[in-house]
């Protein structure tokens, strides 16, 4: 996986999750984040955490 340019999640558990991404759930994960933060007006954390469960529906992974 390439060196990402995308800001560090808040949250250490999010941080890991996304650390274990390939680079098409990590772009996933991204844009649903920023829609959740910028369209809904969610608070960073708040928006992270939900494109952390959209991306594990989406790419159906572990919630472990």
């Amino acid at each position: 996986m390439s060196k990402s340019s995308h800001p560090k999640p808040l949250s250490a558990e999010v941080n890991q999750f996304v650390e274990s991404l390939d680079d098409d759930a990590r772009e996933y994960f991204e844009e649903r984040a920023g829609i959740a933060e910028y369209e809904a007006g969610l608070t960073r954390e708040e928006a992270e955490r939900f494109a952390m469960e959209q991306t594990r529906v989406r790419f159906k992974l572990s919630t472990f």
